[in-house]
């Protein structure tokens, strides 16, 4: 299995030129949808792009038949970037790639990109053993993860494989969290400031009880939780009869999320009580709307999972150091994992990204091929 390392730097330096900033996907959507077709694959575009506001048509689905019997092995990645993602001018160097330092370099996900579309170059061309591959581009995973979130999963036969999102060539994520986005809505009761604030019960000051009575921040090793946005009042001379807080807990682990969220709602029980009082003969008291959603759920991949065994074992073919970790970031594999998907998230040598100092580290990037490539080839499941 030989690396062409020239041809994999020119499908990413290609790849990064192509503006594709979250909801702008088309370009790149058409670009790897005709790649996919070069290589031999069967192509699919969803629907995808019709839920939400992108001039792309969907998530691209690829899928080249296997010469082995298994079932297929499924690589995951994400075509859109963040912002300043337009007119990247990448500079190629002898050891990484940047930008010109004015634009992020995209290489979140574009080297995941070109990876996966030199693995099934180099299956094809090399005629060597493999399983079906099945192939998944998404979009707006950057804003929100709205591609995998839409996508109609049941197109894809596989249920195993690898996302290449993450970093550091030598870290495998087999662990994210699951995120319950937070809104409390707390509404007391307005009164003149200046004439009778005591007639008043100010909703901010409910919340202020509320959130002196919740831990934030660091909860344990697992677990965290925020509150960071807050909006309500109009003037000062009204006590504040209305305000919103938008928050969020995060945490490996549900029944510990499960905890904290139930946590963050006693609390606000709590200032309604406190707040309780009788203004002009009769009983007042504020009201708390608290509401939860979750926002993608929690990735947990076993470290004696067959597929990480996998990765591991081609990292020692390789002799590539590879350590299991876990996330406190989330990523389409959050959203596949609730879909019922067991993908593992690789590092494919990106540093700072989101940054226009953002990099890839070369000796990574080729070594992350490799390692996808050994996993794939040597992967078996009847």
């Amino acid at each position: 299995m030989k690396l062409n390392s020239k041809r994999l730097l020119d499908t990413f330096v290609q790849l990064v030129q192509i503006d594709s900033e979250s909801f702008t996907e088309k370009k790149i959507q058409e670009f790897v949808s005709k790649e996919l077709k070069k290589i031999g694959c069967r192509v699919m575009v969803d629907k995808a792009g019709s839920k939400f506001d992108t001039n792309a048509r969907g998530n691209v689905l690829g899928f080249l038949p296997g010469t082995v019997a298994s079932q297929p092995f499924v690589l995951v990645a994400h075509l859109d970037t963040v912002r300043p993602g337009r007119g990247v001018k990448p500079q190629v160097k002898k050891d990484c790639v940047t930008s010109d330092g004015t634009t992020i370099l995209g290489a979140d996900d574009k080297a995941g990109v070109a990876i996966i579309l030199e693995v099934l170059r180099v299956l094809q061309e090399q005629k060597i053993p493999h399983p079906p591959v099945e192939v998944l581009f998404t979009l707006c995973e950057e804003r929100g993860m709205y591609g995998s979130k839409n996508l109609d999963y049941r197109k894809l036969k596989g249920r195993e494989g690898l996302i290449l999102d993450n970093e550091e060539v030598g870290e495998l994520l087999i662990q994210g969290p699951r995120v319950n986005d937070i809104k409390v809505e707390v509404i007391g009761l307005a009164a003149h400031a200046g004439v009778c604030p005591e007639k008043g019960i100010s909703a901010l000051e409910v919340a202020a009880y509320a959130l002196s009575h919740i831990k934030l921040g660091r909860i344990d090793k697992e677990t965290v939780a925020n509150f960071g946005v807050v909006q309500g009042g109009q003037v000062t001379n009204i006590v504040m009869d209305r305000c919103t807080l938008l928050g969020e807990a995060r945490s490996l682990s549900d029944r510990k999320l499960d905890i904290q969220t139930a946590q963050m709602k006693r609390a606000f029980e709590q200032a309604v009580k406190h707040f309780t009082r009788r203004i002009d003969g009769r009983v007042c008291k504020p009201k708390i709307n608290f509401s939860v959603s979750t926002r993608y759920a929690a990735v947990c991949v076993s470290k004696s999972h067959p597929i990480v065994s996998s990765v591991l074992a081609a990292a020692k073919r390789l002799h590539l150091p590879l350590r299991l970790a876990s996330s406190g970031g989330g990523c389409d594999a959050n959203v596949l994992s609730g879909l019922g998907f067991t993908l593992p998230n690789l590092g494919v040598g990106v540093r700072d990204c989101h940054t226009v100092k953002e990099k890839l580290i070369l000796k990574e990037f080729y070594a992350a091929f490799e390692l996808v490539l050994s996993t794939v080839t040597a992967y078996r499941k009847k």
